[in-house]
C-alpha cells in the first residue's frame, strides 16, 4: 500500500515525536499494522532520529536562557501549584506515552514469526524512554530481577572491560512467552540480548544475519539459545557474541 495519504505521513511524525493524545496514539498504531508502507516510514525516521541524535547530540541551555524562557512562558508565575500536582501530572502522561509505544507492531499481516518478534522488540524499546525495565550495570541485581517473571533466568555477564556496558534487563514477548532479554552499550549503540530454551529451530551453532535494518547473530550452547541484536555493524556485533560465548564458557 503506497503512501498517499500526506495527513497520515504528519501523524506518523507526530507519533514518533510523542506528540499525540493516546486516541489518536491508538488509532495511528492501527493505521501502521495495516500499511507496510507506513510501518517502513516509521522504522526509517526512527534510525534517522537516533542517527541525528549520535551525530548532533543536544546541547544544555545557559542558566540565563533558561531563565528568560521560562520567563517568558510564565512558569515563574506558577509556583502556587503544589509540586506534587505537576509531578502527578508528568507520570500519567508519561505512562499513557509508554502504553501507546508498546502496543506498536512493526510486522507484515501473516509474518508473525519469532525472528521477526525478536527484531520488533529491539526496535520498541528504542523508541521508548529507556530500552530496559530494569536499569543496573550490576550482574547481580539484574539477574533476580527476572525471578517470578520468567521461566528462566538468564545467564549476565560483565563486558565492561571488553567495551559492552551492562545497562539493565527487561521482558520480551515472544510467540506469546515472556522471555528475558538483557541490554548491553557500546558508545551509543543499544544491544538487546535474548534468551530461551524454545526457540532451538531459530538459532545453529553460529548464525549470522540483517533484518529490517539491523544485524542479528544467534547461537545455542547448553539447551540455550541465544539472540543479539543491534545496529552495530556486524564485525562488533560479532565480537561482542564470541565475548559473551567465550566468558560464559
Amino acid at each position: 500500500m503506497p503512501l498517499s495519504d500526506n495527513e497520515d505521513v504528519k501523524l506518523v511524525h507526530a507519533y514518533l515525536d510523542g506528540e499525540l493524545d493516546v486516541a489518536t496514539g491508538l488509532a495511528c498504531e492501527r493505521k501502521l499494522a495495516a500499511n507496510p508502507a507506513l510501518r517502513q516510514l516509521a522504522g526509517d525516521v526512527t534510525v534517522l532520529k537516533r542517527m541525528l541524535t549520535e551525530q548532533f547530540p543536544p546541547e544544555p541551555l545557559s542558566a540565563q536562557l533558561r531563565s528568560r524562557i521560562e520567563s517568558s512562558i510564565g512558569l515563574h508565575r506558577s509556583r502556587r501549584v503544589p509540586r506534587w500536582t505537576l509531578m502527578a501530572a508528568s507520570m500519567l502522561i508519561t505512562a499513557a506515552l509508554s502504553s501507546a509505544l508498546t502496543g506498536l507492531v512493526f510486522r507484515e499481516t501473516g509474518s508473525n514469526t519469532a525472528s521477526t518478534e525478536l527484531v520488533d522488540g529491539h526496535l520498541r524499546s528504542l523508541m521508548a524512554a529507556h530500552p530496559t525495565d530494569v536499569i543496573s550495570s550490576d550482574r547481580h541485581t539484574v539477574r533476580p530481577w527476572f525471578n517470578g517473571r520468567t521461566t528462566q533466568a538468564p545467564r549476565v555477564l560483565d563486558l565492561t572491560a571488553q567495551g559492552f556496558e551492562l545497562v539493565g534487563g527487561r521482558i520480551d514477548v515472544i510467540e506469546k512467552t515472556p522471555l528475558p532479554t538483557l541490554v548491553y552499550r557500546r558508545r551509543q549503540h543499544v544491544i538487546s540480548l535474548t534468551e530461551t530454551s524454545s526457540l532451538k529451530h531459530l538459532a545453529g551453532r553460529f548464525k549470522s544475519q540483517a533484518e529490517s535494518g539491523f544485524n542479528v547473530i544467534s547461537w545455542s550452547k547448553d539447551e540455550r539459545s541465544y539472540f543479539a541484536i543491534s545496529d552495530l555493524n556486524a564485525g562488533e556485533l560479532e565480537t561482542f557474541s564470541r565475548l559473551f560465548r567465550e566468558t560464559a564458557g
